[in-house]
């Protein structure tokens, strides 16, 4: 993929270097000369000193030819600047980093494709995560589902629980998936089936609706 990215803060560059570790090809455009250099010292990562608001600097980074385009500059004002060029541009796929959530129409408008709500992201973390202190909020994927991981208690049986028997409890069979299992003793994660074991102290990946994360929290503090 080709990414042009707004800003090379700490957002910017952390999912810049991300990306790039993947083998994509990224620009990152950012004001200050100083932080360009060093991204591109530190990284090899193209860089673009400008303003990712100004349209020129955009087709020098080669927006036009871009797959994605993400914003993570640290005004909304800003980054919709940025979203409604690409969008206006022909870029498929924009993502933008929201800091106040009035902006979320707008971004929409500006047609932003993935929304990241920090306000909203974080409210929800500390909330979720006060009352579950046994569930981490890994990522929210949409409004109302979340990846999360729980640790299991030592209330398991020592010989191990069974996918297949947790999904068949209430908890766990409606709105939740079993992603992942990482395995206390080994340190490795598994991609489970029904038959795979989950022992005490493992912790289990689940894609959940919001709503099942009460019933969850309360089964694991049995």
């Amino acid at each position: 993929m080709y990414v042009v990215i707004a800003g090379g803060g700490v957002g910017g560059s952390h999912v810049g270097r991300m990306l790039a570790n993947r083998k994509d090809d990224v620009v990152i455009i950012d004001q200050d000369q100083a932080c360009c250099e060093k991204l591109y010292a530190e990284t090899g990562i193209i860089t673009i000193n400008g303003a990712a608001t100004d349209i020129l600097t955009l087709k020098e980074a080669g927006i036009e030819r871009a797959d994605v385009a993400i914003a993570t500059l640290y005004q909304d004002s800003d980054n919709l600047a940025f979203a409604l060029l690409a969008h206006s541009l022909g870029v498929p796929k924009i993502m933008a980093k929201m800091r106040h959530p009035d902006y979320a129409e707008a971004y929409k408008f500006a047609g932003v494709t993935t929304i990241c709500n920090m306000i909203e992201l974080f409210q929800n973390k500390v909330i979720m995560e006060l009352e579950n202190p046994n569930i981490q909020i890994i990522s929210q994927i949409k409004i109302d589902t979340l990846l999360v991981m729980a640790k299991f208690p030592a209330s398991v049986p020592d010989a191990g629980i069974s996918v297949k028997e947790l999904s068949q409890n209430p908890v766990f069979s409606h709105n939740c998936v079993f992603a992942g299992i990482l395995n206390e003793t080994t340190e490795k994660i598994l991609m489970p089936r029904g038959d795979d074991l989950i022992f005490p102290g493992d912790r289990v990946f689940l894609v959940v609706n919001r709503q099942q994360i009460p019933g969850i929290s309360h089964f694991l503090r049995r």
